[in-house]
């Protein structure tokens, strides 16, 4: 018979690959506790990132170094009641020639989420039938207030540069 070359192990030493096998599922059930926990701290927070009543969305007159962005928002004029009416366009280009502001005046949550903004300023899009016109109620969905902030510079009024 052959004998193999075994490596004696001494009594008071123990194989790494045993510990790694014991500690692994207890690291691992630490790390998914951790991430749950972090999670639930960040949803409940979420909330406090919506746009609030009050909040403006300034557009100030282009300059010549003003990007151009490719986008156009559609928008619902609201009614006394609430509902929406007629269609409408807004597009941060057009908005921006001449300066204007839309100001969160209120929000519904049912069935959509729903913002109800006020646009005071220049037109609102190139073409008539599109246009809000130079003062009108809208409804927007929160995603489209976002982007139209983003467009904008963020929310607020005044100098929103890194500089400013």
């Amino acid at each position: 018979m052959r004998q193999r070359n075994r490596r004696k192990v001494a009594p008071d030493e123990t194989p790494t690959e045993t510990g790694l096998h014991t500690w692994m599922p207890m690291v691992l059930a630490i790390a998914i506790m951790v991430i749950g926990c972090a999670t639930t701290l960040f949803l409940l927070q979420l909330d406090a990132f919506r746009p609030g009543l009050g909040d403006i969305v300034a557009f100030e007159p282009m300059t010549a170094d003003t990007g151009l962005w490719q986008l156009a928002i559609e928008a619902n004029r609201a009614s006394a009641s609430g509902s929406a009416d007629i269609a409408c366009a807004l597009d941060p280009n057009v908005m921006s020639e001449k300066g204007g502001s839309l100001i969160v005046e209120g929000r519904q949550d049912k069935p959509n989420l729903l913002y109800r903004v006020h646009w005071a300023g220049s037109a609102t899009a190139r073409s008539h039938p599109g246009d809000c016109g130079d003062s009108a109620d809208l409804l927007v969905s929160r995603t489209d207030l976002q982007r139209l902030a983003n467009a904008a510079g963020g929310f607020g009024t005044g100098g929103k540069g890194l500089a400013d």
